[in-house]
C-alpha cells in the first residue's frame, strides 16, 4: 500500500461564533464526520481551526487521502483550499487517531510567537512552520503508538474510534449545554 501525507490550509466559508461560546459547531460537525469516516479509509491526522482558518494534516493510503482532499476542496464550508505539503510516506507517523483536534490556542499561540506571527494564518506558513505545526498536532496524537504490523496498523484507527465517538459526543454535549446556559435555558 502506498502511503502519503498531506497538509492543507483553507478559510472557513461560514460565519464564526465568538470563541467565548465554545467549539465552533461547524468544526464540531466536521470532526464528528471525520472521526466516523476516516478510520474506514485508514486515514489519520489532525485539525486546527483558528482565526477563520483551517490547518489539517492527513496520513493514509494515497488514493484515499487524495479522494478525501478532493471532497474537502469541493466542500462549501471551505474556501481558498491550498496544499501546504504532499509527499510519500513510508509508514504512519501519527497514532491511531482518526482525527486529532487541537483545542488549545495556547500551544499554537506559543508556536506562532516563536515564528513572530501574531495571528493564525496557515497561508503564510513555509515548509518549516508547516512541519512544526504537524509536530505540534502530533505531540498529543502520538502518545499512543501504532501497532507495528501492517494488519494491526490498518485496524488501529477503527479500534480508536469508539473512544473518539464518546469524546466527540461529550464535546458536542458541552457545546449544547454552553449554548443553553448562554441563552438562559435551564435544563434541570
Amino acid at each position: 500500500m502506498s502511503l502519503v501525507r498531506l497538509a492543507y490550509a483553507s478559510r472557513a466559508a461560514f460565519e464564526e461564533r465568538p470563541a467565548s461560546m465554545g467549539v465552533e459547531p461547524t468544526v464540531a460537525r466536521i470532526l464528528m464526520a471525520s472521526r466516523r469516516n476516516n478510520p474506514k479509509q485508514d486515514i489519520v491526522g489532525g485539525l486546527y481551526y483558528g482565526d477563520g482558518c483551517f490547518f489539517q494534516y492527513l496520513e493514509g493510503p494515497a488514493s484515499a487521502v487524495r479522494q478525501l482532499y478532493q471532497t474537502i476542496q469541493s466542500d462549501p464550508r471551505h474556501t481558498d483550499v491550498v496544499t501546504l505539503l504532499e509527499e510519500p510516506l513510508e509508514a504512519y507517523t501519527f497514532s491511531a487517531w482518526s482525527m486529532k483536534y487541537v483545542p488549545t490556542d495556547d500551544a499554537v499561540g506559543s508556536l506562532l510567537s516563536e515564528w513572530n506571527m501574531t495571528r493564525f494564518d496557515p497561508f503564510e506558513f513555509d515548509d518549516l512552520l508547516t512541519d512544526a505545526m504537524i509536530r505540534l498536532i502530533g505531540q498529543e496524537a502520538n502518545q499512543e503508538a501504532l501497532p507495528a504490523s501492517g494488519a494491526e496498523r490498518s485496524r488501529a484507527p477503527a479500534m480508536a474510534e469508539g473512544r473518539w465517538e464518546r469524546n466527540v459526543l461529550l464535546m458536542v454535549a458541552g457545546v449544547l449545554i454552553a449554548g443553553f446556559v448562554v441563552s438562559g435555558v435551564i435544563l434541570l
